[in-house]
């Protein structure tokens, strides 16, 4: 809750972007689906080798987005694309794609995907505390109860569960 309220919290009006609500939307979706992922995945990963899953799943990715995004690739432009942005975009796949969801897939053998979910949680609070001290946004009682609410969650899917002690039975 703590993280939807922080996406959500910018008012249409305040937003540099006329499209602003739907990218919080979009970027909330996002928390959603990686959610689901760290679940999903974390079976795999204790059976099989974090590169294997990565293969795979990336393979998946790809049936389902090539339909999509197969005709605007063949009628790009490479050749006019200066250093820099091929430069961008090799960081992006290697750093931020697949070398985070192979650190991610290799950290669910020894992790809980509760555990690593936490920092898709923590980036809303990041994002608040870089604008703020950059002078962009501001910091207000709201924030802060925004970022108590994500905190706490926090606390409570990292908690260990306490050990059931067995009731004994009545004797009549």
């Amino acid at each position: 809750m703590g993280a939807a309220t922080l996406i959500m919290s910018r008012s249409p009006t305040d937003a540099i972007y006329p499209n602003a609500t739907l990218g919080n939307i979009l970027i909330l979706l996002n928390a959603t689906a990686f959610g689901v992922y760290l679940v999903l995945v974390t079976p795999l990963m204790r059976k099989y080798n974090a590169f294997t899953v990565l293969a795979r799943i990336f393979l998946v990715g790809a049936i389902i987005a090539v339909p999509f995004g197969w005709r605007d690739a063949l009628t790009t432009d490479y050749a006019h694309f200066p250093l820099y942005i091929w430069a961008e975009v090799v960081y992006m796949v290697l750093f931020l794609t697949i070398i985070a969801y192979l650190l991610n897939n290799w950290a669910l053998k020894y992790a809980s995907p509760a555990l690593l979910g936490v920092y898709i949680y923590l980036q809303p609070v990041l994002a608040v505390l870089i604008a703020v001290s950059l002078g962009k946004d501001h910091f207000t009682w709201g924030r802060a109860l925004q970022a108590a609410l994500i905190f706490g969650g926090v606390f409570l899917v990292s908690r260990k569960p306490r050990p059931q002690v067995p009731l004994e039975p009545v004797l009549d």
